[in-house]
């Protein structure tokens, strides 16, 4: 896949600046389909192309995106997955909407509350409420769940409310591809949890409670999760990623992604042996 030049093919009065994150992000058309550019610094652009060809790994779909050049600077360039008729809507203001004309507490204005709102078992209870299909719910969950998952896998540290996504239009209610995952190795504890107890647990405690909680099926699919990854190994998929993008990635960054993919590996098979055990 070749790194596309934005610059020779859009002019700069055709940008409009979408400011929903933290990095400057543009939105422009062409031949009337809408694309998004997000300006990314070269470790999280690589980090993010990283994620997704794990996501593509274990099934689990994610935003089409390709290497782009605008304004000099390179970033991601993906073609919005909305069709005509859709609605987007994040799961922060779902569930804002749930909480606040359910619960009268002013505290949920709190943005500490909100994150603690991260969870599962309320994002369960925010869709339960927001539609009355037994199985749109089942089907949002288990994407929500994957993505879960994922991020725990993956040590994910930024997947908040903001950037998971449901599409509504007359015929369907699906859930967006994944995105926004750059930040997987991080220093700190993924977010999304289980229940509001959560927040701020450490992810081993996380998945304890959610192996606890959950039926056989998900727990074979975290472990079938954590086998494939393991026997395809950091190395394939750096290599796979480095092939599809046409890029080559330093030889630093090789080095701590395989240390900290393997030390992540290892202590789910470790966490898996022991209790076993019991």
């Amino acid at each position: 896949m070749e790194i596309i030049n934005l610059d020779k093919l859009i002019t700069k009065d055709k940008l409009v600046p979408n400011f929903k994150g933290s990095h400057n992000i543009y939105n422009f058309k062409i031949d009337n389909d809408i694309y998004y550019f997000k300006e990314v610094p070269n470790r999280e652009l690589v980090m993010e192309l990283i994620s997704k060809t794990t996501a593509f790994v274990l099934g689990i779909p994610y935003l089409d995106e390709s290497i782009a050049i605008l304004n000099d600077k390179y970033g991601l360039l993906s073609k919005s997955y909305l069709k005509d008729g859709d609605k987007s809507y994040s799961l922060q203001s779902i569930m804002q909407s749930y909480f606040y004309e359910n619960n009268d507490d002013e505290e949920l204005l709190d943005y500490k509350k909100l994150a603690s709102l991260n969870n599962l078992e309320d994002i369960w209870f925010a869709l339960e409420d927001r539609y009355e299909d037994n199985d749109i719910v089942k089907r949002l969950m288990n994407g929500i769940t994957n993505i879960f998952m994922f991020d725990l896998l993956l040590k994910e540290s930024d997947r908040t409310l903001k950037n998971i996504e449901i599409i509504e239009n007359d015929n369907e209610v699906r859930l967006a591809p994944l995105y926004d995952t750059s930040s997987i190795f991080s220093d700190t504890n993924t977010k999304l949890g289980i229940d509001e107890d959560d927040y701020l647990q450490n992810d081993i405690e996380k998945l304890n409670k959610f192996l606890e909680y959950s039926d056989n099926s998900l727990k074979e699919k975290f472990y079938s999760y954590l086998e494939t990854l393991d026997s395809i190994g950091i190395e394939k998929i750096i290599e796979e990623t480095e092939k599809e993008y046409n890029i080559m990635i330093s030889n630093d960054l090789k080095d701590e992604l395989i240390t900290n993919f393997n030390e992540r590996i290892s202590m789910f098979k470790e966490y898996k042996k022991r209790v076993s055990r019991h």
